[in-house]
């Protein structure tokens, strides 16, 4: 279990760092006018955000092969709290004291989870 949380930690660490790169790097694409494709598609914030959130998927990939689904998805979320930490920090989104509420009933229920 222990090698299963590292390997969780790890892969919410990846996936809450691409989720907040790929946000910085649509942000500079801007909105979906006329035909963004090659903009996005060529844009290094877009690519390196795809990456790690492959790379997120490819561990779960692996989580899912040894652990049940019902325990590792529910593990995953921890992610919330680094998009809500790295959001705030590298993109000045504004994280009001209710949504640190509401990550922290997610964070307690993942606790309960990974105690089962």
């Amino acid at each position: 279990m222990t090698t299963t949380l590292l390997w969780v930690g790890v892969a919410s660490l990846v996936g809450g760092v691409g989720h907040v790169i790929l946000a910085k790097g649509m942000k500079v694409v801007g909105p979906a006018a006329g035909s963004p494709v090659a903009r996005t598609l060529s844009n290094p914030w877009v690519i390196l955000g795809v990456a790690l959130q492959a790379t997120f998927f490819l561990i779960y990939m692996a989580l899912l092969s040894r652990e049940d689904v019902s325990k590792v998805l529910p593990l995953t979320t921890l992610n919330y709290i680094i998009v809500a930490v790295l959001a705030q920090l590298l993109l000045a989104e504004p994280v009001t004291a209710l949504r640190w509420t509401g990550i922290g009933f997610i964070a307690l229920g993942v606790f309960l989870v990974s105690r089962t």
